[in-house]
């Protein structure tokens, strides 16, 4: 399974969690291509976009690829 636009959204609405444009391109970068030799379940994009979103994934991602992060410095860890 991969992920699309729509499948962000539709989980943004359903999970009553509200993603950002750079989060959804986040997002999309890591789950809108199969892991060849693997492939993505639904449960587990589920769980890792949970994470991703929760856990401050989403801003050490951003501050391992240089990207400006958009919490101050000492909100993210």
């Amino acid at each position: 399974m991969v992920l699309t636009k729509k499948d962000i959204q539709e989980w943004e609405e359903s999970s009553f969690t509200p993603i950002s444009k750079e989060q959804e391109k986040a997002i999309l970068k890591r789950f809108g291509t199969e892991p060849e030799p693997y492939e993505w379940s639904e449960q587990d994009i589920g769980v890792q976009i949970r994470n991703f979103l929760s856990c401050g994934e989403f801003e050490k991602s951003m501050l391992k690829s240089g990207e400006s992060t958009p919490l101050p410095p000492d909100e993210i860890f």
